[in-house]
């Protein structure tokens, strides 16, 4: 998930691939005889609740050996349901002894044959039991007639009407149990099928799924679509899409490329962005695996409503219609885009070709497509800065989350879908991504390269475990990895590593690195590292030299150090290598704090200006401090990746100066500083530049001022303008939110006028922020009754966009008047949502920096035994962020005494 190249020789791989490699199609290797079914001897009887749990996949996989599926799919544009068949044609391993179940939620099961005949059957809304005496036979055709509702919350089949145009698009996503919302089967990733489809559908549509249709039958006033069978592959990257999509079409050497977008989007999307990056993405991936793409052709739909980023479905790749912007992009919103465009290619040889056997290893799937996109871009775009830029999102994302209550292990056991689902977080990702990232530094990147392909080569069509990918790359590089894999995916928690040093005469006589551990995750990690080493020369902070070093345990004496000369700055992480906090030594603190501007090397100034920051969500530098240090020295900052990154904790630190126990004089002296700051900036920045873009961003982060009010108002009446800054309707909406947020002049009238203007769905979604932002109780009342009282009333979309504006951080009173009200609900939406709308509903909880608050969240968690555990992770997280928000007010606080 978004979270990805192929000649016509394509149509060789399946035969080259069992007469050329390691294993041949009649004989398994020693791996894939791993990823077999586990005999199971004990009746596991499946309980009838949501989701499948974990005993009961292997309980299955051991009764299946073999099935494909034929379904067929009637859509209409005015219904709210739709109809379906499938055909299963099953091969069990042996006679079963206990009943079949097949999953299927939340529908109508119409009847169910088996070899033709009607058999009884069970089903409690979860699922579909059928009795093994009616399964007496080791082959069995079973059929299943079917209806469903169409979704609202982005998964399943999704259905979507186009304010615009009143025009009707479907989708589908499935990751990772909702495919079994589509149409009945065995959901789970270690039960690969064949899939055989055909679909009825308006005329006007089209109907895109894993491989393109053979033909297409006029049937009146519809069109019916039939696809031939597709390869073997899981059922959660299976998809349907269907609608009066847009199409592009390209090649990329002789894959066929389609790229689709509703029709109200067409104006806006860069095909030649799409393309570019898709063609480049494969030019990278191809060679390094060793292996063509494994499909037939490559489709992208760009989609509304969409839960994530984009979902690797086998060769239609979905991605959210967000990524559509209707002004001029960023250059870091293009590399967003060319990266999830690369993750996205990644996966269809890496989790769509080779695919897990069950959801533990769901962190490798993503991580590796989060590593790989990120070097294709470095080593095959135009974005130079790749890994900057992975370091300032991806990276500090995974920092973050490995600092909080609920970081976790790596791999870790995953007891049943719903969580999976919780483990879709910056460890998954980011950490996971970020360890694969140094494993070329330790082993070697043409050893890793090599571990890779042999990895897929070996397992194509088939599922894999951790163990099988670790071994292939311990065996490629020469090299044992069972410490290495003790440490790095079986054990929580983030290191902290230090250098310290001495000079005689002006070179290094001895040089330590120290590494520490957390107390409740103590583990010391083996890693390679790269030391820069930094000197004032000519007016420049100039790097003179680097050293790699190998260090673990608690200390490691760098001896290779000796002799060289003695720096001014050392930053033992230089480029990023080891995934690992940094504390800096007072000699660098001193000079950095003298220097930051002279460093030559963007990227040490970025991670040197992250180590500010971090000091002060430590509560080791106090707020005003790094405020002011800012202030001071951010305005010479030119690289982009670094203005972004200070724009980022400017907006941050400003949020928590609301709250935070400090004078009320002081706090508006604070605010006021950083608004003056942002708005100076945001004037003096290069015409239509992306740092002129980023100020803009943060600038209606921080107005807050009636002069600064003003000033938006006027920008968007078109009666003040910054020079090259143009409004797309998108950079509009933020100034209207601005207004609502602090119920400026005629903030209601700008809603209205803004949508007359356009009333596309963004536009919508964006009314309803700007209105639940509003500082006034009747409107947190009002959502706070459509949250709970009225949510099956909107879409995901729209409460999503509610929660995520509804309490802003200097808005606590007003959420404090509803706490009670919030928290008791969550028992409710608990028990009766789904886990999409359950992530939603936490998102309205704001920075609450009060003891009292964090008291009151730690009661409902001690209260609330039975919650799922998305939300038992969110409560925990916004505790720890009470905390840290306290801990820095109170340093702030002494600081101010002192």
């Amino acid at each position: 998930m978004s979270s990805k190249n192929s000649r016509p020789i394509y149509k060789l791989l399946v035969p080259l691939l069992c007469s050329s490699l390691l294993a041949s199609c009649d004989q398994e290797s020693d791996f894939a005889k791993k990823t077999q079914p586990p005999q199971v001897s004990a009746v596991v009887i499946r309980d009838a609740i949501p989701g499948l749990s974990e005993e009961y996949a292997k309980v299955r996989r051991q009764q299946i050996a073999q099935v494909d599926y034929r379904l067929s799919v009637k859509l209409d544009s005015h219904q709210e349901i739709f109809s379906g068949t499938v055909n299963a044609d099953i091969k069990f391993q042996k006679q079963l002894q206990q009943a079949l179940t097949i999953d299927f939620s939340g529908g109508t099961v119409d009847a169910v044959k088996v070899d033709g005949e009607e058999v009884p059957f069970e089903y409690n809304g979860h699922f579909i039991r059928i009795s093994q005496q009616h399964l007496a036979k080791k082959e069995h055709l079973i059929e299943v007639d079917y209806q469903q509702p169409y979704s609202n919350n982005g998964s399943g089949l999704h259905r979507f009407e186009d304010p615009k145009d009143g025009k009707v698009y479907m989708y589908t996503d499935f990751e990772p149990f909702d495919a079994n919302r589509l149409f009945p089967h065995f959901d789970q990733p270690n039960l690969k099928a064949r899939y055989t489809l055909d679909v009825t559908a308006p005329k006007d549509w089209i109907v895109i799924s894993a491989e393109r249709e053979n033909r297409v039958e006029e049937k009146g006033e519809k069109n019916h679509w039939f696809f031939p069978q597709t390869q073997k592959f899981s059922s959660y990257v299976f998809s349907l899409h269907a609608g009066p999509y847009h199409i592009w079409e390209d090649d990329a050497d002789g894959i066929p490329l389609r790229l689709m977008a509703r029709q109200s989007l067409v104006e806006y999307v860069k095909t030649d962005d799409w393309f570019t990056f898709t063609k480049q993405s494969f030019e990278f991936f191809q060679p390094y695996f060793e292996i063509d793409y494994p499909f037939n052709k490559y489709d992208q739909i760009l989609v509304p409503d969409f839960n994530a980023g984009a979902m690797e479905n086998v060769g239609s790749v979905t991605f959210n219609d967000a990524y559509v912007s209707r002004g001029e992009k960023t250059q870091a919103q293009r590399m967003r885009l060319a990266n999830v465009i690369a993750h996205e290619l990644a996966h269809q040889w890496f989790g769509d070709l080779v695919t897990m056997n069950w959801w533990d290893d769901l962190w490798l799937n993503e991580s590796f497509a989060t590593y790989m996109a990120n070097l294709s871009l470095a080593e095959n775009s135009e974005f130079t800065n790749a890994w900057e830029n992975f370091y300032l999102g991806t990276k500090q994302w995974a920092y973050h989350s490995d600092q909080r209550p609920t970081t976790h292990a790596i791999q870790l056991p995953v007891k049943n879908t719903d969580e999976a689902f919780a483990n879709f977080d910056g460890i998954t990702y980011g950490k996971g991504g970020s360890v694969l990232k140094q494993l070329p530094y330790y082993l070697g990147e043409e050893e890793f390269r090599k571990g890779v392909s042999n990895y897929l080569k070996e397992l194509s069509y088939q599922n894999s475990t951790l163990d099988d990918f670790i071994g292939h790359l311990g065996k490629a590089a020469g090299i044992n990895l069972d410490a290495w894999q003790q440490q790095w995916l079986y054990q929580a928690g983030l290191n902290t590593i230090e250098a310290s040093f001495q000079c005689e005469n002006d070179k290094i006589s001895n040089l330590t690195l120290t590494q520490s551990a957390p107390e409740a995750y103590p583990t010391l990690r083996e890693q390679r590292t790269q030391l820069g080493f930094y000197r004032m020369a000519d007016g420049n902070m100039k790097r003179v030299a680097t050293l790699p070093v190998l260090y673990n345990g608690a200390a490691t004496v760098v001896k290779k150090a000796k002799g060289l000369p003695c720096p001014q700055i050392l930053y033992p992480n230089e480029g990023d290598w080891a995934f690992v906090k940094v504390n800096l030594d007072r000699v660098t603190v001193k000079n950095m704090a003298q220097h930051i501007n002279d460093i030559e090397q963007p990227f040490a100034r970025l991670m040197l200006w992250q180590s500010l920051f971090d000091s002060t969500y430590d509560a080791k530098l106090p707020l005003d401090e790094y405020i002011s240090f800012i202030l001071t020295n951010g305005a010479a900052e030119q690289d982009i990746n670094a203005v972004r990154l200070n724009a980022r904790y400017l907006g941050f630190v400003y949020g928590y100066l609301n709250q935070v126990p400090v004078s009320e004089e002081r706090r508006a002296e604070l605010k006021q500083a950083i608004e003056d700051f942002v708005w100076k900036q945001l004037q003096q920045a290069s015409a239509s530049s992306d740092q002129q873009k980023v100020w803009f961003r943060t600038f209606t982060d921080v107005a807050h001022s009636a002069a600064a009010l003003s000033n938006a108002k006027r920008m968007l009446l078109g009666e003040f303008a910054i020079e090259g800054l143009t409004l797309d309707p998108d950079m509009r909406w933020q100034l209207i939110s601005l207004q609502n947020r602090y119920l400026f002049a005629d903030y209601e009238l700008a809603i209205t006028q803004e949508l007359q203007k356009d009333n596309s769905d963004r536009s919508k979604l964006n009314a309803i922020a700007a209105e639940a932002i509003r500082p006034l109780p009747e409107i947190k009342q009002k959502w706070l009754d459509n949250l709970i009282l009225y949510r099956d009333k909107f879409k995901l979309s729209e409460l999503r966009k509610a929660t995520y504006s509804l309490f802003t951080s200097e808005q606590i009173e007003l959420f404090n008047t509803q706490s009670e009200r919030i928290f008791a609900a969550l028992e409710q939406v608990n028990n009766e949502d789904s886990p999409e709308l359950i992530g939603a509903y936490s998102y309205m909880f704001p920075l609450i920096c009060s003891k009292e608050g964090a008291q009151q969240i730690s009661d409902v968690l001690k209260s609330m035994q039975q919650l799922k555990p998305i939300l038992v992770k969110a409560l925990k997280n916004h505790h720890h962020t009470s905390e840290r928000c306290i801990k820095m007010g109170e340093a702030l606080v002494q600081h101010q005494k002192g």
